[in-house]
């Protein structure tokens, strides 16, 4: 066995804290939905070290009308408030999702334009 060395394994303290760096946050046992190991997250929704409680933007999220009026010990105001809660997200979820059809419009151009004969046959058809 001339030139056969011996293999080097890295040893860890934990096996349960590794993960693999190089898939992405939705693929399979990189902490994403779950997977091999400890990789996953917990069943709070949250990683081992990550922040485990929610900052005040979700708890306002997550209450109702109702809710606010209990709080604030006004009913309609409550309601008014909750109202306005759920206006501001709705903008900015239709402008979130203005830009995701943009961007893919452009993606759709771009890829129309490595095609020279599909525009010039949409143009002969207009």
């Amino acid at each position: 066995m001339a030139g056969a060395r011996r293999v080097n394994t890295p040893r860890v303290a934990d096996m349960g804290v590794l993960g693999i760096k190089w898939q992405h946050s939705y693929e399979r046992g990189s902490g994403g939905k779950g997977g091999v190991g400890n990789s996953g997250r917990t069943i709070a929704g949250t990683k081992p070290g990550e922040q485990a409680r929610r900052t005040a933007g979700q708890v306002l999220l997550l209450l109702t009308s109702r809710r606010f009026g209990n709080i604030i010990k006004d009913q309609v105001a409550g309601a008014a408030f909750h109202k306005e809660l759920k206006a501001v997200t709705n903008r900015e979820g239709a402008r979130k999702r203005m830009e995701r059809m943009e961007e893919s419009g452009k993606a759709r151009l771009k890829q129309m334009n490595r095609k020279p004969w599909l525009s010039q046959r949409v143009n002969q058809l207009s």
